[in-house]
């Protein structure tokens, strides 16, 4: 122990860069260099060798740099990067999870309560075991000689610096040498290959998540600032409405997580959509979502085209559809078993209720909080509008890991099931598990219907993103550039009531909708905001709808405009 309290700043800083960079990217390890096994090859072993080193001088720089703060600046900036780091190498360790600008919003959104639901015994043992040894070198050491303490004295300013100087040297020299070998590699190929150093920095602790969250803070400052002037498509455009709008009822349900290939009405061999194959006004499609987690899905599915940045933060910088319906003067309400404020406020709505404020209703009292809760507000909502031209957006927890928490036990047709976060789970299990959360959405979206069955309505449903489902990765939120397609897996659906159809109008749109759907059209999120205007009636004669998106459009008027 007094050898422990008697090491410098620096030498500390290199134990818990070694600790970091090594034992906890054991799983990275080995993921990136498993080829080892098929033959060992120069430039493996040379890559190997570089990410080792570049990753342990990394959390050095950065274990040194903080040291500037001053010692208890140290201790608690250290021990927080300790403990995230640890927390992450839990999930990469033992879910495959890829650490990125999508988990990092997952984990800082304000929704504690899905949060909380992939933590288990397992992952508060591995954090109490595997942090220990670290916060106990943090906080029982003297930590003389920081960085802050060097600087300030004479004559011992200009090593310490050096020191950091070459570390940069270290770690940017030798992967930038690696990255312009493999882009050579790439012209003799005809392939194309993310930066050699992006994926590097993007794959280990702790520079994956510090990365992500300096991404994630810059999108918060980016977006307060630019809030108030995203464009407003009613000032830029002219919507013109169909005669018949005033009685129309739209409702869209967000769902989470869902897979169309795991949908009995797209095809799956289970029948998990028993009472939506028997709606004769239905329509569904095979779709694809714009990113891989709920906050980037929820930024790019609602507004056109373009609408969102292309970047991994996906910046707004366009209204949504349901805050232009609202200036189109529909009402709107918003009924969510999720807490995703910032998109609530971002819909404009009357009225909105997250699961915390619907669960303390007294109709509710004992109840289980899940999406069937959101039938009750949908009802009430259309009893509070009983005149029509009004919107109602269901934001559900739809079939969001652990999926057997998704719906009651009468629903477990498929078993046996993945019950428990720290249970070791086969694929079959957590699929079945899966598969009775999607049965559970079936119900859940005929009950909706039923709410409007009698009215002018028009019902989509779409799902924010899909999931991977392995005996070992039951996750999404992987990077858009790199995550398989499962997680970009959505079914996409609209549903017309009767009376809606009675106008030849909207008959034609909906045999539109039909004929693709015969034809196994697959469509995509960004195609939500014309083809919800288009299939309402609405037109607009200077282009504020895409008809190459509008899914209720002629196919001849869509030739005629893509000529």
């Amino acid at each position: 122990m007094d050898r422990v309290k008697s090491l410098s700043q620096q030498n500390i800083s290199l134990l818990l860069a070694i600790y970091i960079g090594i034992f906890l990217n054991i799983s990275v390890f080995y993921r990136r260099f498993d080829s080892f096994s098929q033959g060992i090859q120069g430039i493996k072993v040379l890559s190997a060798v570089t990410e080792v080193v570049a990753i342990i001088l990394f959390t050095f720089f950065v274990m040194r740099l903080i040291s500037l703060g001053g010692r208890l600046f140290y201790r608690i900036t250290a021990s927080l990067l300790v403990l995230i780091s640890v927390a992450a190498s839990y999930y990469m360790t033992f879910f495959n999870v890829v650490i990125g600008y999508g988990i990092v919003v997952s984990v800082m959104t304000t929704d504690i309560d899905l949060s909380k639901e992939v933590i288990g015994l397992h992952f508060v043992l591995w954090m109490v075991l595997v942090s220990a040894l670290p916060l106990l070198l943090i906080w029982k050491n003297s930590l003389r000689l920081t960085l802050l303490e060097q600087c300030r004295t004479p004559g011992q300013r200009i090593k310490p610096l050096l020191l950091l100087v070459a570390v940069v040297a270290l770690v940017w020299l030798p992967l930038r040498y690696l990255d312009k070998a493999q882009k050579l590699d790439e012209q003799l190929k005809t392939v194309d290959l993310p930066s050699y150093g992006g994926v590097v920095a993007h794959s280990y602790l702790p520079s994956n998540w510090l990365a992500a969250l300096g991404l994630y803070a810059y999108t918060q400052y980016d977006e307060s600032h630019d809030a108030a002037t995203l464009l407003d498509p009613t000032k830029e455009f002219t919507y013109v409405a169909p005669a018949d709008i005033d009685q129309t009822y739209v409702v869209f349900i967000i769902g989470e997580t869902t897979r169309w290939d795991h949908m009995g009405i797209l095809g799956y061999p289970r029948d998990t959509t028993p009472r939506l194959s028997k709606e004769k006004n239905l329509v569904a499609f095979k779709g694809t979502s714009c990113d891989t987690s709920t906050k980037l899905s929820l930024r790019c599915m609602f507004v056109r085209e373009g609408g969102a940045a292309n970047n991994p933060q996906r910046t707004l910088k366009e209204q949504n559809i349901f805050s232009v319906l609202k200036s189109l003067g529909f009402s709107s309400e918003l009924f969510a078993m999720q807490s995703e404020v910032w998109f609530y406020n971002n819909a404009n709505a009357d009225n909105y209720s997250f699961r915390e404020i619907i669960a303390s209703e007294k109709r509710n009292d004992g109840k289980p909080v899940d999406d069937m809760l959101l039938v009750d507000e949908l009802k009430e909502s259309l009893g509070r509008y009983p005149d029509g031209k009004h919107l109602v957006v269901l934001h559900t927890k739809g079939s969001h890991y652990l999926y057997s928490q998704r719906y009651p036990r009468s629903y477990a047709r498929y078993t046996p099931e993945c019950m428990g976060v720290d249970d070791s789970c086969t694929r079959q299990q957590l699929v079945n598990a899966f598969d009775n959360s999607v049965l559970y959405t079936d119900t859940f979206i005929a009950n909706v219907i039923d709410q409007v069955r009698d009215k002018k309505a028009l019902v989509f449903y779409a799902a924010d993103h899909g999931e991977s489902i392995a005996a070992n990765a039951h996750f999404h939120g992987t990077p858009r550039e790199m995550a398989p397609v499962e997680q970009f897996r959505v079914p996409l659906m609209v549903w017309a009531s009767d009376k809606f159809l009675a106008e030849p109008q909207h008959q034609n749109a909906f045999e539109n909708l039909q004929a693709q759907q015969r034809l196994g059209t697959q469509h995509r999120h960004e195609e939500l905001f014309d083809s919800i205007l288009g299939c309402l009636g609405y037109t607009s004669p200077d282009g504020g709808i895409a008809q190459k998106n509008n899914w209720c459009q002629a196919p001849e008027k869509k030739v005629r405009h893509a000529n």
